[in-house]
């Protein structure tokens, strides 16, 4: 690690101004005309689910105790859900190959 958290924070804030709805009217057009899904293959997938109501949703039982997707779609795929009664915490769903675990581990001190 040859530079800190902070530089890909920064990278990942940079990429986010990127999309914008010309950015995303585009994607959607090149799926639309291609039918082709892009390979993912070394790309980390950062997706932010916490602000989405899923837990609002009753189909006539109550609140879910949690929710999220039934799978991941990819193996490298970081997945932010809220969580909580009161929604003031977040669980990370973090997907990583194995050759990331170890490094994952020892940072994280697990």
């Amino acid at each position: 690690m040859e530079k800190p958290l902070s530089f890909a924070v920064g990278q990942v804030q940079e990429a986010i101004k990127m999309v914008d709805d010309g950015y995303m009217r585009s994607a959607i057009d090149y799926f639309e005309l291609t039918r082709v899904r892009p390979s993912l293959a070394s790309t980390l997938l950062i997706t932010t689910w916490s602000r989405l109501s899923f837990h609002t949703t009753d189909f006539g039982w109550g609140e879910p105790v949690l929710s999220g997707p039934v799978a991941l779609p990819e193996k490298e795929v970081i997945l932010f859900l809220s969580h909580g009664k009161e929604r003031r915490s977040i669980n990370v769903l973090l997907g990583l190959p194995d050759s990331a675990m170890k490094i994952f581990q020892d940072l994280m001190q697990i």
